[in-house]
């Protein structure tokens, strides 16, 4: 396809419309680009991201001798969105942060137990409800509780 010619500075590139090209991106008629909508389920609420998951990214970046651009380009997203990702201030979805840690050879990612998330908050269907400051208090009032007993 005409990303994959691109990569590899191919002389000749085929353009084949309304083609699908890897799981995030497919082609119009028109060979524009246009990202499919990938929707956030349970799968997302089983991962956290490690502290340093932006500087374990920039790190292998540069011992691989990658620059920005290019690891931008494989990845599939815009350099000024891989650098916010490389400086924390912003994560990657996790379609984005698994294929990071597929091209990079790093872990970026760590699996969260789900029971422990379903006995936070209550479950809905595939999703988990986050916790309210009311929770946060009720909770600490517990435990305030079972410290003086």
């Amino acid at each position: 396809c005409e990303i994959c010619a691109k990569r590899l500075n191919a002389e000749e590139v085929i353009v084949v419309p309304k083609v699908q090209i890897g799981a995030q991106h497919r082609t119009t008629g028109k060979s524009r680009m246009v990202s499919k909508t990938r929707r956030r389920g349970l799968e997302e609420l089983e991962y956290e991201y490690i502290r340093d998951f932006g500087d374990r990214i920039y790190n292998a970046r540069i011992r691989r001798g990658l620059e920005l651009e290019k690891l931008a380009r494989i990845l599939g997203v815009s350099s000024s969105y891989l650098s916010k990702i490389e400086r924390g201030k912003i994560k990657p979805d996790l379609y984005l942060a698994k294929k990071i840690e597929r091209v990079l050879n790093i872990k970026i990612l760590r699996r969260v137990d789900v029971d422990i998330l379903e006995s936070i908050g209550e479950t809905y269907e595939d999703e988990v409800k986050p916790l309210t400051l009311g929770d946060v208090v009720i909770i600490e009032r517990v435990k305030k509780k079972k410290r003086k007993e």
